[in-house]
This record gives C-alpha cells, sequence and structure tokens, in this order.
C-alpha cells in the first residue's frame, strides 16, 4: 500500500529540495516581520493622530480646525509625528508651522489661525496684545501674509514673513489681525518698517477694531 522510498515533494537533488524548504521557511519568517514592523508603524500613526485630536478638541478647536491640523500631521515624518502629539506639541507649532502655511489656500488663512491660537493657548490670553509669541495675519497692501511675531513688545513687535518681492517700500499703513475668544479675529491698525528681506518692526496705533 505504501511505497517502500519516501516521496519527495519536489523532485531532484535531495539537497537542492532542502535549500528550498530553508528558503520558504526563511521567507515566510521575515514576511511575518516586515507585516508585524508596518501593522506596527500604523498602529502608532493612528494613535498620535488620535492624540493629537483629543488635544485639539481640548484646546476648542472645531472640526474645521482639527481637520486643518491632521492634514499639518500628515505631511511630518516619523520623529516629528511624535513631537506634535505628545509633550513638545506647543514649541514645534511655534518653530515650523509657517512652511506648512505657505501651502495653504487664503480662505484657510484665518482658519488656521484661529487653530494655532486656540492651541497654542493664546486665544483667551487677556494679557496685551503681543505679550507673546504668537502667529498673527498680516494685511499689507492689497495682500496679506501670515506671519510671526519673534520679538514680542508694547511699542513695536518684531514679525517674519516673506512678501511678494515690491519695487518699493512697505506701505505706511497696515494691519495685523489676531485671534481671541470670545471676540474672534480682532485687527489693530499700525505702520511696518522693514529690518530684513523676512524680518519687519510692527507698530500699533490707533484703536483696536474687529475684522468680523
Amino acid at each position: 500500500m505504501f511505497p517502500e522510498k519516501p516521496v519527495w515533494i519536489w523532485k531532484g537533488n535531495p539537497e537542492f529540495v532542502l535549500l528550498q524548504l530553508v528558503g520558504l521557511i526563511l521567507f515566510f519568517y521575515y514576511a511575518f516581520r516586515i507585516s508585524a514592523y508596518f501593522t506596527h508603524r500604523f498602529e502608532l500613526i493612528q494613535m498620535h493622530r488620535k492624540r493629537l485630536d483629543r488635544l485639539a478638541f481640548k484646546a476648542g478647536c472645531n472640526q474645521t480646525e482639527r481637520s486643518l491640523l491632521q492634514t499639518f500631521y500628515n505631511q511630518l515624518d516619523r520623529r516629528h509625528r511624535v513631537l506634535l502629539a505628545h509633550n513638545h506639541a506647543k514649541e514645534y507649532l511655534r518653530a515650523h508651522l509657517l512652511q506648512f502655511v505657505s501651502h495653504l489656500d487664503k480662505e484657510e488663512e484665518q482658519t488656521f489661525l484661529s487653530l494655532v491660537a486656540k492651541f497654542l493657548g493664546t486665544a483667551k490670553d487677556k494679557s496685551p496684545i503681543f505679550a507673546i509669541r504668537e502667529f498673527v495675519l498680516v494685511h499689507w497692501g492689497r495682500e496679506s501674509y501670515l506671519a510671526q511675531v519673534v520679538d514680542p513688545g508694547v511699542a513695536e513687535v518684531r514679525i517674519r514673513f516673506s512678501p511678494i518681492k515690491r519695487k518699493g517700500g512697505p506701505p505706511n499703513q497696515t494691519k495685523v489681525t489676531v485671534f481671541r475668544e470670545p471676540k474672534g479675529f480682532r485687527s489693530i491698525p499700525g505702520s511696518v518698517e522693514m529690518e530684513t528681506s523676512s524680518t519687519f518692526y510692527f507698530r500699533p496705533h490707533g484703536k483696536r477694531e474687529s475684522s468680523e
């Protein structure tokens, strides 16, 4: 009923068959390890994304603002995703968001401004308007730019943004918009003086007005 000699699954040289078996075992082993690695990475990304969303929700961000924050998160590498979703989130936002903002549509700028104000804790701040580092919208002539306050002060502040090259100097009259709860977007009229190609002095004057 049974053959006297063993029957090999693969016909041919037994040593070659053994080599094939070892290769098959190694293939399944590394396939499993690679699959486990990518599964773990996906789970970490999902975990950090959910944590970041919870942080934004606790900060009072609405769905549109949280969606914009997730768009920024999806563009980050592994290390920066971890930073953003954990203790260094606020410092990372302050330091690196201008590059991301340069690719936003104009209609997204105010959404971004309110998002950052809420997430960084400046939205409900009752101190003088430029007493802390934050992001602002600069209405410079007919154009608007999102800028970072790099040196806050009372009489004047240094702000950083990259305007389109002009033949003349900056206009005499400009406005800077910040986000404050519960009043929303607030505009401060003033004048801009160029320091370098990307750094300007803004001197507020007159009464503050609401932009909405």
